[in-house]
């Protein structure tokens, strides 16, 4: 039995490996290397049934977290085998850091609990390698569990050799039955790492704590009542003059009216007299045209960006919020920032040359071969397009046009260019461009203040997105808002169509569950100023941690990511429930 298991876990280690999660990269040259989920109190982002760090698997076992049975904390690891196994077993792997334990005794601990296991055993593993060889291996294959046992805590012991390269841990069931794992310890040179535990619920001390560090809201209403909740946005924006405000989902009502009393605020009280979205660039500037002229209807104006996300009465409203107030004069213009179509930025170029037969004739050849999609060109037709828009930027140059429409006119070029260069699959391409599109508006009006609206994965200043972008560019000038929500329902596209969803309750250990806690169903929580105290009380709110992450898509099995939302956002607005975004149809 020994060395059949051994020979299968050689081989399923070498897929595991490369399967783990490793946002957390444990591995430092210290015994506090981060968290290993030791208790099973993380689930992963991409399958929530299975912890995150771990690789799970076995042909035909069924292995899940389990919320019922556990020996500590909220979960414990659950694996079953009905009936013959055919020579499979079950396993749980994960790699130790090497520069924290070579040379070291490694005391590695777990309680199981088995019901009915026979024909194997349950147990835990431990392989130790070298460059070129297996420097030591324990799979407990002569004294694992059988039968019917409570918790029983089993370990494994041994010297971990200076020349080591890889340490792999893990649990082993090769047999039939139930078993359970938990609470996992690890004591090297008999001292007790202490692994960090995410937080699961707040105490009355937390509370306590967080609280300092939020702003209740009155409402999300943009009702045009009274604004002094509001006020805290003085403080927190400071002389910032670019504001994002994102969104967990693509679909929340509560959200969007929120954004729209804030919008409302800062142009009122703090000067900020641009608002761009996250729509087509060209196709968005149009709204002005209604915003600020009254000329046009504003929902065929807003469907024609695109994008079913903003055709909703709540990005109604705003829009003619902004109408009012612009009244006789602009005091806040509507732009956007987004490159994904070409139509809107052609169709500017064409009404520009309108009078220009030789230059139409050039505008109608780039439509027509660009019509095919940026996936579908050909090399000889991208050179023509490129000739042609060449021509254009000439023309443009040496045209009577005024200076700034030549560079709107030089702007719908770079769009066209955009929306071409994403056949070169360039990573995060379309969050560079965003942010050099949304830099643009700022260079060429100096003296305004900008209000971006965009999703929470777009504002973000990590990951290489559009915020990264804005936030290596303009330093403290940017200042960024997420958004999220505890439970209820969006408006999302899915295996329903377009349509409400039910959003998944944000369960325990999830900074949604969390905030719940504090009992104020609106506010604004000063993540900035979180980082920077770096209180004991309050530093799990700078790991990482599960967080909301929708969209624009429904019905997903795990709503939740790993991240540190302290590194993303600058503060994040807490919305206790979420109701589906209101579309109005077509125009």
């Amino acid at each position: 039995m020994k060395k059949e298991v051994s020979i299968l876990v050689v081989f399923l280690l070498l897929f595991f490996l490369f399967s783990c999660d490793k946002n957390d990269d444990p591995i430092q040259n210290s015994l506090n290397f981060g968290s290993l989920n030791l208790d099973f109190e993380i689930r992963s982002y991409d399958k929530p049934s299975w912890p995150d760090y771990w690789g799970v698997g076995g042909e035909g076992f069924v292995i899940t977290l389990d919320d019922e049975e556990k020996h500590s904390g909220i979960l414990s690891l659950k694996m079953e085998r009905e009936g013959d196994r055919n020579n499979n077993f079950g396993v749980f792997v994960a790699s130790l850091p090497v520069k924290a334990l070579a040379g070291k005794e490694l005391d590695y601990r777990c309680w199981i609990k088995t019901k009915g296991v026979k024909n194997g055993y349950a147990g835990l593993w431990l392989r130790v390698d070298g460059v070129n060889s297996t420097l030591g291996f324990d799979n407990m294959g002569n004294r694992g569990l059988q039968g019917d046992n409570e918790w029983v805590q089993v370990s494994i012991k041994m010297n971990i050799h200076p020349a080591t390269t890889n340490i792999s841990f893990g649990g082993l069931f090769p047999g039939e039955g139930t078993v359970w794992y938990d609470d996992i310890e690890l004591y090297i040179d008999k001292e007790k790492y202490i692994d960090l535990v995410p937080k699961t619920e707040l105490s009355q001390q937390d509370i306590a704590a967080i609280k300092k560090y939020i702003y209740p809201l009155r409402t999300y209403e943009p009702d045009r009542g009274n604004t002094n909740d509001l006020e805290a946005l003085d403080k927190l924006i400071d002389k910032s003059k670019v504001v994002a405000l994102g969104e967990v989902s693509h679909g929340s009502s509560e959200i969007y009216k929120m954004k729209n009393r804030i919008i409302q605020y800062l142009v009122i009280n703090n000067g900020f007299d641009i608002f761009s979205i996250e729509g087509n660039m060209p196709e968005a500037y149009k709204l002005n045209d209604y915003s600020v002229r009254g000329e046009g209807y504003p929902k065929k104006l807003i469907a024609g960006m695109y994008f079913w996300t903003w055709r909703t009465e709540e990005v109604l409203n705003m829009v003619e919020w902004m109408r009012r107030f612009n009244h006789n004069e602009q005091r806040i213009a509507f732009t956007g920032f987004d490159m994904q179509y070409y139509q809107g930025a052609v169709n500017e170029l064409d009404d520009a040359f309108k009078d220009n037969d030789e230059i139409k004739t050039k505008i109608s050849a780039l439509r027509t071969k660009i019509s095919v999609g940026y996936a579908n060109i050909s090399v000889n037709d991208r050179k023509e397009i490129d000739e042609i828009l060449s021509i254009l930027q000439n023309s443009i140059e040496t045209s009577s046009f005024q200076k700034s429409e030549k560079e709107w006119l030089k702007q719908n070029i770079v769009i066209v260019q955009q929306y071409l260069d994403r056949s070169n699959n360039v990573l995060n391409w379309r969050d560079k461009c965003m942010a050099d599109n949304a830099i643009w508006i700022k260079d060429h009006n100096p003296k305004s203040k900008l209000i971006l609206w965009a999703h929470n994965g777009h504002i973000m200043k990590t990951d290489d997105v559009m915020g990264f972008h804005l936030d290596q560019k303009l330093g403290k000038d940017y200042v960024t808002f997420g958004f999220t929500f505890y439970n209820g329902h969006y408006t999302a596209t899915g295996s329903k169509g377009l349509t409400s969803y039910e959003a998944q309750q944000a369960y325990s250990g999830t900074l949604e569950y969390m905030l719940n806690q504090l009992d104020e169903p609106i506010f604004i929580l000063d993540m900035k100023k979180i980082k920077s105290d770096k209180q004991n009380d309050t530093k799990w709110l700078l790991e990482s941690i599960n967080y909301r992450r929708v969209g624009a898509v429904g019905g997903l099995e795990n709503e939740f990511q790993r991240r540190k939302v302290a590194d993303d956002f600058d503060y994040l607005i807490f919305i206790k429930t979420s109701t589906p975004s209101t579309l109005f149809p077509d125009p």
